[in-house]
């Protein structure tokens, strides 16, 4: 890891004290370490998988709107492309597009299940920090993903940290918001919680594992005999999300991670993640920083325009490869720890 200036305490202000009132923001970046595909890689898996109907439809509609594309390069990327057409689905309420917009979601998981091992080895190194950094108190932390794979879910089982992120349940669960926030403990004459942290999983976008049946949701392990009424319900990688964080259970995820970011949640550090989704920035990040609520440190390869927006608010700062921005001032620093493992690193290294 490079020497740098810049000290834990400009990423975690109130280190001191463990991570109380900490939250994290987890791009796919925080993935790529694992072996799961990002970025232009996933587009061209995804891509591959479609039949040469559904991609001369694509390249019509590309063409119409004068986008420059290269399937075999991944361009543009599976955010673009998925937000292209949903947009033109929803105005020409078209059966042919929403037929790919449901094998995109599916060719994703497929990529995803391709991935028969994954590397758990920064994931585990996450939460055994979080475990270190809680001092064996009942401190609430928040995960905040984007992320669709099941790396924190696998990782907490092997460095024995529970996760609470809205269902109950054994081999398949039901999906209840108010679970999130459930105590755990022992009982004699009075009540006593266990001295362990408390990780909250928020899972803004969904997950591989998720299902609806008769607008209930489920969490449902591949093994389970599942019928064709099970629908996964994974909200496709596009800029938007806007109508579809309105529907269960993501309106309700949304509505709980309101709540605590700025109020129980007020330092938020986000990593490997580009600030792309509009619909987080303008119900969850800009409102927060707007009112000073939240300190909000991002760990990215590069600003993206969506970032530099923020750089208008005090409270923001950021780390990419090239550049610090503290407390409104840019120093021109190389940095790794944008990289999550290399982030991880650090704080261990500094803690």
């Amino acid at each position: 890891m490079k020497k740098m200036s810049i000290y834990i305490d400009k990423i975690f202000p109130n280190i001191k004290t463990g991570l109380c009132n900490v939250g994290f923001l987890l791009g796919a970046g925080t993935s790529k370490g694992a072996g799961y595909p990002i970025g232009k890689d996933l587009t061209k898996l995804v891509i591959e998988k479609l039949g040469q109907q559904e991609k001369n439809i694509i390249e019509k509609l590309l063409k119409d709107k004068n986008i420059t594309y290269n399937f075999k390069e991944g361009i543009p990327d599976i955010e673009i492309l998925a937000d292209m057409i949903l947009k033109e689905r929803t105005t020409i309420q078209s059966d042919n597009l929403l037929k790919i917009e449901n094998l995109i979601r599916k060719d994703i998981i497929e990529v995803f299940a391709e991935i028969k091992v994954p590397i758990l080895t920064s994931h585990i190194k996450f939460l055994s920090l979080i475990k270190k950094l809680c001092q064996n108190r009942a401190v609430s932390v928040w995960l905040f993903t984007t992320n669709y794979d099941l790396l924190l879910e696998l990782a907490a089982m092997q460095v024995k940290v529970p996760i609470y992120n809205g269902f109950e349940g054994i081999f398949a669960r039901y999906f209840d918001i108010d679970k999130i926030d459930l105590v755990h403990g022992t009982k004699k004459i009075f009540f006593y919680e266990y001295k362990e942290p408390i990780i909250k999983l928020i899972k803004l976008h969904g997950s591989i594992s998720w299902y609806k049946k008769n607008n209930e949701i489920y969490e449902i392990s591949n093994n389970y005999p599942r019928k064709e009424d099970f629908e996964r319900i994974m909200i496709l990688p596009n800029i938007e999300k806007t109508f579809e964080c309105m529907e269960n259970p993501y309106d309700k995820l949304f509505r709980y991670a309101n709540q605590i970011i700025g109020n129980q949640c007020k330092y938020l550090v986000s990593c490997g993640y580009s600030f792309r989704d509009r619909h987080i920035n303008e119900q969850l990040i800009i409102p927060k920083l707007k009112e000073g609520k939240i300190r909000l440190f991002s760990l990215s390869q590069d600003l993206s325009p969506e970032m530099e927006i923020f750089k208008s608010y005090n409270t923001f700062n950021y780390l990419t490869k090239s550049e610090q921005y503290i407390d409104k001032a840019i120093t021109k620093e190389e940095s790794d720890l944008w990289k999550f493992d290399k982030f991880i690193e650090f704080v261990d290294n500094q803690s």
